[in-house]
């Protein structure tokens, strides 16, 4: 029999791949995801975070600490009300404003409410109020409230990634902190059992890890394609017909260059040349190699990031945290 948990689960699950399918194909697509596809999507997100509030029977704490976390996300999309905006009047702003004033003040209230029962359920409750002995159902409704407070520095680690460029791709950090609303916890999923990671951190390993299928993929390709026996270039990049290249998110990595005797000369690079020629001027070394009687060309394909996020998902649902996996299998506790 299907329990209330796994379906609230198996909702969760549905919306995440739905979501991060749609948004990689208009990544792969036109290299762009809108906000608007982040606002509808976080809708069925939300309510289903809501749900399982109402299900646990939540205080009003947490419900503040939880709109305090998606308040915090909306600035990635919505950006942040200024005191000029507020000056101004903005009825939108001065509403966002007064949601930004709620939620800090339930993060206050439940912090002051729940920080001793869960320090006390963690362990640590001698480091708060030795004196305290917090009731069982004083923890559980305390571990709820820390698990909003877990979203939250999932959101804020996401953001710290995108200000150092860790993550490139504005879209990319909005796509994990929706997702981290999405898969706030492991919940019912059957592969996942204890985790050391949140779910959304866990997707973003598995996506990062997935970049190691990447040579095998090309290296078919250019194996069938009778191109393999270049193994310097054979794992990373493929010949393309010149006439397809202007047409496809690629980098071109040959162009014609003058040597030493000056007669011109085809010459393939390893990496591309960001912001030079390869990018800037496409058609005129198009017709440079055309020129010299090439056919094809060497390419990388830009593969955003969101699509090795979707390939992640497959690990994430049938084998659940990648560092729990990675210690299971050296034999680690």
């Amino acid at each position: 029999m299907v329990t209330p948990e796994q379906i609230l689960t198996y909702a969760r699950l549905v919306t995440l791949v739905l979501c991060l399918g749609g948004a990689t194909y208009l990544d792969l697509k036109i290299r762009r995801v809108p906000n608007d596809w982040w606002i509808s999507w976080a809708k069925p997100a939300l309510f289903l975070l809501c749900l399982e509030l109402w299900a646990l029977e939540a205080d009003w704490t947490v419900w503040l600490t939880a709109s305090a976390v998606v308040a915090y996300a909306s600035t990635a999309v919505i950006g942040r009300p200024t005191l000029d905006d507020l000056r101004n009047g903005s009825p939108e702003d001065i509403l966002v404003s007064i949601w930004y004033l709620a939620s800090v003040v339930g993060l206050i209230f439940g912090a002051l409410r729940h920080l001793t029962p869960l320090m006390d359920g963690l362990g640590f409750g001698s480091l708060v109020d030795c004196n305290y002995c917090s009731t069982t159902a004083e923890i559980q409704a305390s571990y709820l409230w820390g698990q909003m407070l877990v979203i939250g520095a999932v959101l804020l680690f996401f953001e710290m990634c995108y200000q150092l460029r860790m993550l490139h791709g504005g879209a990319d950090a909005k796509c994990l902190m929706l997702i981290a609303l999405c898969l706030p916890g492991w919940g019912e999923i059957s592969a996942a059992g204890d985790a050391v990671m949140p779910p959304a951190i866990s997707l973003l390993i598995w996506g990062a890890m997935s970049f190691l299928i990447l040579p095998i993929y090309v290296f078919g390709i250019n194996l069938a394609a009778g191109d393999a026996r270049n193994l310097k270039m054979a794992w990373h990049a493929h010949r393309l017909p010149l006439s397809e290249i202007p047409n496809r998110h690629v980098w071109l990595l040959d162009e014609v260059i003058e040597g030493a005797d000056g007669e011109k000369k085809i010459k393939t690079r390893m990496r591309p040349k960001r912001g030079g020629r390869a990018e800037n001027k496409l058609h005129h070394m198009l017709s440079e190699l055309e020129e010299l009687g090439a056919d094809k060309a060497w390419i990388t394909e830009k593969y955003p990031f969101m699509a090795y996020l979707m390939v992640g998902t497959i690990p994430l649902i049938l084998i659940g945290d990648p560092i729990l996996f990675l210690l299971n299998l050296v034999g680690l506790p």
